[in-house]
């Protein structure tokens, strides 16, 4: 497994001493090969960090850091994907964890952003300041979100909520659920469908 892991490796170095950015690298525990910027595809097996990564993305068995990224990222068998900084495109994981600007869209089962401008489609959608579209079991956004579709759905405030259990302290629309909290609502609970007074 070594000897293949260091051929694998060469190649990838050999390949990138031609390009200014690295067209390619491998990831593990502790190493990158080569080191530096992507733009082309990477692929991290357990764990792995890199700086920026433009193009492709995939997380094999583990967790794969990023600071900036804008492609596509993939996670197999166990695959998550963090984000520290910004991030645009498509990801596909198990977990996909952004610290920055989102843009784009989440599919996994658990998703955790900080500020989403696109779709989050899982499980599990927390948002913690903002969000566009959240699709899922449990959404949860911690300030603004335009529309929740879930089963449970909290937002500070929202526009749009469909479930059976909505809540939000500042209803910008309509909620539509078997149960739907809203206090600025035109009664703060109502079932079938909630308001915002003077609507």
């Amino acid at each position: 497994m070594k000897k293949i892991l260091s051929l694998i490796a060469g190649m990838f170095l050999l390949t990138s001493l031609a390009f200014a950015e690295n067209p390619v690298q491998l990831s593990v525990p502790g190493t990158n090969f080569p080191e530096g910027n992507v733009k082309g595809a990477r692929l991290n097996l357990l764990y792995g960090r890199t700086h920026n990564v433009t193009g492709l993305n995939v997380s094999v068995l583990g967790l794969s850091e990023v600071d900036n990224f804008t492609g596509l990222q993939l996670g197999f068998l166990l695959g998550a994907a963090k984000v520290n900084g910004d991030f645009t495109g498509v990801s596909l994981a198990l977990v996909n964890w952004q610290e920055g600007r989102s843009k784009g869209l989440n599919i996994g089962l658990v998703n955790y952003v900080k500020d989403m401008k696109g779709l989050n489609l899982g499980l599990l959608n927390y948002t913690e300041n903002e969000s566009l579209i959240n699709i899922g079991f449990v959404n949860y956004t911690g300030g603004h979100s335009t529309i929740d579709i879930a089963f449970v759905n909290y937002a500070e405030s929202t526009t749009f909520q469909l479930g059976l259990v909505n809540a939000t302290k500042n209803l910008d629309g309509l909620q539509v659920g078997l149960i739907n909290y809203a206090e600025n609502g035109v009664l703060p609970v109502l079932p079938i469908v909630n308001f915002r007074k003077g609507l």
